[in-house]
């Protein structure tokens, strides 16, 4: 059995499991640059409704 030779299904699910793994990957670069840039949006939108209203009516 060591010696005989794989099926053309299993290599084909082989190539299609390797492909469907290779979809779903994320490169970790996009993740941090991602993350940094909602965290420079969520910052942002603290700060202005920390600062309230600039010209209160009186």
């Amino acid at each position: 059995m060591a010696g005989r030779k794989s099926e053309p299904g299993r290599e084909a699910h082989k190539e299609a499991v390797r492909l469907s793994r290779k979809s779903r990957h994320i490169p970790i670069g996009t993740l941090l640059l991602s993350g940094l840039l909602l965290a420079g949006i969520l910052s942002t939108v603290v700060m202005v409704i920390e600062q309230g209203p600039s010209n209160p009516i009186p």
